[in-house]
């Protein structure tokens, strides 16, 4: 567990779905990820918001490569705060696991006074969609009863909740049910975020919140029956998780810098 100091309130950044290649001018339709990445953590910069952590909600890298690890850890050495990271499909678990220990970036829960928030891993490895392996979901009912007096945000990489797009919805939390049945047994599961749907949602299901999270690189199109990208810019979501279990919540999207897309592909 890591401990954050914070004050009454929590700051948190969500940035998703970097999809780094080990060479930093790789493309993924048509995008230079790590360039995109940049510019999304330069408006972050600008943007001024003192946040007390930074979470990176899966994939992290394209290729799996253990240079493409480093890289997303060297572009967010400078905000100089804890950052944390969980797998997607697209991670290489060994990799990301070398180079999360050893630069401190893989705790599964991490406390503030008022706060606790869990990283949830959802990656079945060699395939697209997700699950919570038994294991998995033991922890997180554990972990909430345990700290009834913490207000609870979980994070994962795929989505729990229908995106009402038919390609997507195949590829998403295959075990969503089992997930909300033990987030309702829970007073202090406030709220849920995951990226993996390349685009932002935010909404509330029995009184917790629920929100997607733009991708820092290339956008899908939402509510369409097959894999369709999007013209939306990249962007990066920030939280403040304030002491009565309140959150507040918002996207930041590029504004001076654009991206030209591959839109002939029919999948990444």
């Amino acid at each position: 567990m890591f401990q954050l100091t914070s004050a009454d309130t929590l700051r948190i950044v969500q940035v998703t779905d970097t999809h780094l290649f080990a060479d930093p001018g790789g493309k993924l339709l048509g995008v230079p990820t790590c360039e995109s990445m940049q510019a999304v953590l330069n408006q972050l910069h600008d943007f001024n918001f003192p946040s007390d952590a930074i979470l990176v909600t899966g994939d992290l890298s394209q290729d799996g490569s253990e240079q493409s690890y480093r890289l997303l850890h060297e572009a967010l050495s400078p905000f100089n705060q804890p950052v944390f990271w969980l797998p997607g499909n697209h991670d290489k678990p060994r990799n990301l696991a070398r180079v999360g220990r050893e630069c401190d970036h893989l705790h599964k829960v991490i406390r503030s006074e008022h706060w606790q928030i869990i990283m949830l891993d959802s990656q079945v490895e060699g395939a697209v969609f997700g699950r919570l392996d038994e294991d998995e979901l033991a922890f997180l009912d554990k972990t909430l009863a345990d700290a009834p007096d913490h207000h609870t945000l979980i994070c994962m990489h795929h989505h729990p909740i229908p995106m009402n797009s038919d390609w997507m919805d195949n590829i998403g939390l295959k075990n969503r049910h089992e997930f909300m049945q033990i987030l309702s047994r829970h007073d202090n599961a406030r709220g849920v975020i995951w990226g993996h749907v390349h685009q932002s949602c935010d909404g509330f299901v029995n009184g917790i919140r629920l929100m997607a999270t733009p991708s820092t690189c290339i956008q899908f199109e939402p509510q369409t029956s097959d894999f369709s990208l999007d013209t939306a810019a990249p962007g990066f979501r920030w939280l403040e998780l304030h002491p009565n279990g309140r959150i507040d919540t918002g996207i930041e999207r590029l504004h001076h810098v654009s991206y030209e897309v591959d839109r002939t592909q029919t999948g990444y």
